[in-house]
């Protein structure tokens, strides 16, 4: 080989490499400018399917106005939730709507976001949250977690179980759960599955279903109430609304579930659960400006 043919090779071979590290660089580069753009989806420290989930707990008197047909009269009621699952649900004392993201004032005074605090007759307009409790959690596709109803066991329950002609049943240490699994539906959207349950007695090693198998775990007895299992179907910015119908026995399963503690018996409970966000179902680059994703997704 000639040397000037020796000079090609030699400028090809380097002009290659360099070509090559600088796909890497512009890789490397493109990311970086990503990253400081928000153009990457990160993860926070979550999955990729996780929805996060608002919940409210607040406490009203029976007779209040907020939680009557002026608050039920603003909701949807029936959502995709069958005739019979409403009959069912109706007959038992469990009362359950859903609304959008601006949700109507009534809701907002129940909320105390616009509420003036009436105990101390303030005119500015102070918030009144003392009967409010709220936290948030990130659920995966098919996740789900408890929700107790009560602050404290109750030490003596008599229920009418749905489903039962054996009349009302006596619990000891009763605690009422609503135990929720979150499942992806589309992008923006979540169904909520939600089924009412009672654990009860002494709390003891047993036998149990886990997620990798099955192995002892500490709890008491669970009584799960399928015959009232319902969903809510919500997207971004939706909330639900759950509590005991006005006009429900005291000996019923939504009245049981919601009232307040021993202490405060005439007060209700009513549990608020917003779909606050969760992550589009997609490439992370696919996000980015239709004349910029060849050049961030894609080799030079």
């Amino acid at each position: 080989m000639t040397r000037y043919g020796q000079t090609i090779t030699v400028s090809c071979l380097g002009l290659f490499l360099v070509l090559v590290s600088g796909c890497q660089l512009w890789r490397q580069q493109s990311t970086k400018f990503a990253d400081r753009v928000g153009l990457r989806m990160r993860p926070l420290g979550t999955p990729g399917d996780a929805m996060k989930l608002e919940f409210v707990f607040a406490e009203r008197s029976l007779n209040d106005p907020l939680v009557g047909p002026s608050l039920w009269n603003r909701l949807d009621v029936i959502g995709r939730r069958s005739a019979s699952v409403r009959t069912t649900l109706a007959s038992h004392g469990l009362r359950v709507g859903q609304v959008g993201g601006a949700p109507p004032p009534v809701l907002e005074e129940l909320l105390a976001l616009t509420a003036p605090d009436v105990a101390t007759g303030d005119p500015t307009g102070t918030v009144n949250r003392e009967k409010l409790r709220g936290w948030r959690l990130y659920l995966r596709d098919g996740g789900e977690t408890e929700v107790g109803l009560h602050d404290e066991p109750v030490e003596r329950a008599v229920l009418t179980l749905p489903g039962t002609d054996d009349g009302p049943r006596e619990f000891s240490g009763a605690r009422f759960v609503l135990r929720i699994k979150a499942r992806r539906l589309a992008d923006g959207w979540a169904q909520l599955e939600c089924l009412p349950e009672v654990h009860h007695g002494p709390r003891r090693m047993r036998y149990t279903a886990t997620e990798s198998g099955w192995g002892f775990r500490t709890s008491q007895e669970i009584l799960p109430l399928y015959a009232l299992k319902f969903t809510v179907d919500l997207t971004v910015g939706e909330m639900a609304v759950m509590t005991a119908s006005p006009d429900a026995d005291k000996k019923s399963i939504g009245r049981t579930f919601f009232s307040g503690d021993a202490t405060r018996p005439g007060l209700q409970r009513v549990l608020v659960v917003r779909l606050a966000n969760m992550r589009l179902n997609q490439d992370p680059y696919t996000r980015v400006a239709d004349g910029a994703t060849e050049a961030f997704g894609q080799s030079p």
